[in-house]
C-alpha cells in the first residue's frame, strides 16, 4: 500500500454506503467507531495472503478459480441477508488493515502489486 494520505480514504458509516463503495471498487475505504464494530461482528473476513499462499501453490495457481466457484455456490444457498452476502462477496477483493482501535482500512488487493 503506497498512500498514507487520509484525504484519499472514503469514510463509510453504514452497510448501504459500504456496499456501494465495494461495487464501485473504491481503492481505500475507512470504517470508524460503531460501524467498524458492527462490520467485524457481521462480516465473513477474507483470508490473508499468507493463509491463501499454500493453497494456491498446491493447486498450481488454479485454486482461485475453483475456490471462487465453490464460494459463489455456497453463498447462493446459504441463509442470511442478501445485502450482507453481497458485502462478504465483494470484500474478497480487499485487504483489511487495522489503523488503530477505532479505525479499520480496507484497500484493494491490486494496490499491493
Amino acid at each position: 500500500m503506497k498512500t498514507n494520505n487520509r484525504n484519499d480514504y472514503l469514510n463509510i458509516n453504514n452497510p448501504e454506503d459500504l456496499l456501494q463503495a465495494l461495487k464501485k471498487k473504491e481503492p481505500y475505504i475507512l470504517l470508524q467507531g460503531e460501524f467498524k464494530k458492527e462490520f467485524l461482528e457481521n462480516t465473513q473476513l477474507p483470508l490473508s495472503e499468507t493463509e491463501i499462499m499454500p493453497f494456491e501453490l498446491g493447486f498450481a495457481g488454479t485454486a482461485g478459480i475453483w475456490s471462487e466457484i465453490f464460494y459463489q455456490v455456497i453463498n447462493a444457498f446459504s441463509k442470511g441477508e442478501k445485502q450482507q452476502k453481497q458485502i462478504d462477496s465483494k470484500l474478497r477483493r480487499y485487504i483489511l488493515k487495522k489503523l488503530n482501535d477505532d479505525e479499520l482500512l480496507l484497500y484493494l488487493r491490486s494496490l499491493d502489486y
